[in-house]
């Protein structure tokens, strides 16, 4: 098994992708993907965010910290989580409020249409 995580892309064209993640250039806003033994760069002005599924049910996941937020995208869905969001950022990782299908998620700044705190 390889150490590089197994993620799914969900471009802003509504479609998803799975992938292994081999790198993320936050500096030049690109994921590095491989699929099916072909190396891919990502930009994130593609993106609307890359979920981390979660892979270990019985796995202790770190805790979250930060605020709870609702996320709205272009596209109307709604992720409710906890992060420290911070604009200036490309992206930031958002703990979902429910866990047991991803252990986080990026999310691309660029692709937010709002953005709610919703608990401090």
């Amino acid at each position: 098994m390889s150490d590089q995580p197994q993620v799914v892309l969900r471009y802003r064209d509504g479609s998803t992708q799975r992938a292994t993640l081999v790198q993320t250039d936050i500096e030049r806003e690109v994921f590095n993907i491989e699929e099916n033994g072909t190396s891919t760069e990502v930009p994130f002005r593609n993106l609307k965010a890359v979920f981390f599924p979660q892979t270990d049910p019985d796995k202790s996941l770190e805790p979250a910290a930060g605020s709870q937020l609702a996320v709205e995208f272009a596209d109307g869905e709604i992720i409710r989580g906890v992060a420290h969001y911070n604009p200036e950022r490309n992206g930031f990782f958002l703990f979902p409020l429910d866990r047991s299908k991803n252990d986080k998620i990026f999310v691309v700044n660029s692709a937010i249409m709002s953005i709610e705190v919703e608990k401090l």
